[in-house]
């Protein structure tokens, strides 16, 4: 985007320029002045590529401002999971040490599923 504001910059510098030239020239050396419409449409060129330029800058400045803040809260996850860690992995580990190879880990119901308190094979 850098690029594409410069181009703007530049676009609406010539143009402005140029246009400035050519009224000048046209007075002083002749009885002639430049057409309405040119005029017209060199501000009009200048107008629309300071617009494009200004809003370019804006752009680049509020990726900035957002890649800033990314890189923060990346930081302070990356700073929780060192300082809190993953507690319930020692307890699992443990649970399934003790119970032998065969033991498997049961899903908890989801919600809403009423679990008798016995089973049928009591």
């Amino acid at each position: 985007m850098i690029g594409f504001k410069w181009a703007s910059i530049l676009t609406a510098v010539l143009t402005a320029a140029l246009d400035a030239l050519a009224n000048l020239l046209l007075a002083t050396l002749t009885t002639h002045s430049v057409p309405e419409v040119v005029n017209l449409f060199a501000v009009a060129c200048a107008t629309v590529a300071a617009v494009v330029a200004i809003v370019s800058h804006a752009y680049g400045r509020v990726e900035a401002k957002i890649d800033l803040i990314i890189e923060l809260v990346v930081g302070r996850f990356d700073e929780l999971e060192t300082r809190i860690g993953d507690r319930n992995s020692g307890f699992v580990e443990g649970y399934m040490l003790s119970r032998g190879p065969e033991a498997s880990v049961v899903p908890l119901a989801p919600r809403g599923v009423r679990r008798a308190a016995g089973s049928q094979d009591d």
